[in-house]
């Protein structure tokens, strides 16, 4: 340990006696380190991070498969439709939740939730447009998410004779009320209709939507006849617009759970169309008379959410990583090139020590310490960098990430850039002759 603080002692008033060529192979690392921190975090986000919420593992996310000719008049909500044609979703009525939610005897919880896209909040008087979405009284408990602040809702808030409740996230909390330490209790208004603020949610989750997608505001599926007057979805049997999870119980899976409510839904999705047609017009009844496809339910895992954008963002991101690789092995280069001009002008520094007795791997020790210092100071630049990255990428999305991964990300490739740009100039130059270099000594 002594002779490495000795050698990190020398190689920092190295590194201070030369302060131009440290300043540049500090700011090219720094560049090349804090772009692939900076994706890395938006990678672990958008691609690998789970739901931050109890045991993500025992999620699943239902959606549907059917042919083209299906049994609903409206989807809102992501529709895809697989090689075979057949259209896929996991939009579903409010209806079809409920029979869901009171025929369960496989999860301990099935919740639903949906997106809000456009809200007029009201702030003290203040306007402006929020994302939210509505969500069942049990969706906080089945996710297994506590609030910070207050409490989440529960299943009385979800009943139409409730005052309006609202839950806000923590980013929400700051953004317009300043992390007011009092912000329970206080009353918004949502569309004109006054709510409550019961609880905030921890900062690290944005619930279940799609990646980059964050509620501000969770609100009781029962308001929503309140919120848009004239216009009551919960009892549309044929207008699918919910998104339904619930969590395992323990030895069950999501196949047992899928089958287990086929039946009740393909039941609820013909009633659907059935009560669809009484809407229309009795001429208009007829100009369709083909029979339509019923939807088979399925199951996807729920540990991430809502994946249709995660599977949208995955080939660009793993693109735009490879391109980043590109240019940190760019900046290793110059900074290796730079490391061995900067080593031809201590050859005679080398000669000396080698001649009073300092062995090669001494030296290529201690070069390799003066690279490694190099590569701290563009790391820690670096991760600068990418945290000013993410908030410019935060104005945008709430993607999250910035975590302990994204830190050990950093250090692992820091310690990588020291042994590629270090490891072959330090070998070089420990080769020099001492008999050649004194020559004219």
């Amino acid at each position: 340990m002594g002779s490495f603080f000795q050698d990190l002692r020398y190689g920092i008033r190295m590194l201070l006696k030369s302060k131009a060529f440290t300043a540049i192979a500090v700011l090219s690392l720094a560049l090349g380190i804090g772009a692939n921190t900076a994706l890395f975090s938006l990678i672990d986000a958008v691609m690998l991070k789970m739901l931050p919420v109890r045991n993500p593992s025992e999620l699943v996310l239902f959606n549907w498969l059917s042919g083209p000719r299906g049994l609903s008049r409206g989807i809102t909500g992501t529709t895809n439709r697989d090689p075979n044609g057949m259209t896929t979703s996991t939009s579903f009525s409010y209806p079809a939740f409920e029979r869901i939610r009171d025929n369960n005897q496989t999860l301990s919880d099935v919740f639903a939730f949906a997106q809000l896209y456009e809200l007029n909040v009201s702030v003290d008087g203040q306007p402006e447009i929020a994302g939210g979405q509505l969500v069942s009284g049990n969706y906080y408990s089945g996710l297994g998410v506590r609030a910070i602040m207050g409490r989440t809702i529960a299943a009385d808030d979800d009943t139409a004779a409730a005052n309006p409740v609202v839950v806000i996230t923590h980013r929400y909390w700051q953004r317009s009320f300043a992390g007011d330490p009092e912000i329970v209790g206080r009353t918004v208004f949502v569309n004109n209709v006054p709510a409550t603020i019961i609880g905030v949610t921890p900062p690290e989750f944005f619930g279940a939507l799609q990646v980059g997608q964050s509620a501000d505001l969770s609100i009781p599926f029962s308001i929503q006849p309140r919120l848009n007057p004239g216009e009551n979805n919960l009892t549309k049997p044929w207008y699918w617009w919910v998104q339904i999870m619930g969590r395992l119980n323990p030895g069950v899976t999501g196949e047992q759970a899928a089958a287990g409510f086929e039946g009740i839904f393909q039941q609820s999705a013909q009633e659907g169309w059935t009560a669809a047609l009484t809407q229309l017009p009795s001429n208009a009844r007829v100009l369709d008379p083909a029979p339509r496809d019923v939807p088979k339910l399925r199951w996807s895992s729920g540990s991430q959410g809502l994946t249709e954008a995660r599977r949208d963002y995955s080939q660009p991101l793993s693109i735009l990583m490879v391109i980043v690789g590109l240019v940190l092995l760019i900046s290793c280069a110059n900074v290796a090139n730079l490391l061995l001009a900067r080593s031809a002008t201590r050859q005679k520094e080398i000669a000396v020590r080698l001649a009073m007795g300092a062995t090669r791997w001494r030296l290529v020790r201690q070069l390799l310490t003066e690279s490694v210092l190099l590569a701290g100071l563009g790391g820690a630049a670096g991760v600068l960098f990418a945290y000013w990255g993410k908030d410019l990428l935060l104005t945008l999305r709430p993607w999250g990430g910035g975590d302990a991964l994204t830190i050990s990300f950093a250090v692992l490739t820091m310690i990588s850039v020291a042994a590629v740009a270090g490891y072959l100039p330090a070998r070089r130059a420990a080769r020099v002759d001492p008999m050649v270099a004194l020559r004219y000594e």
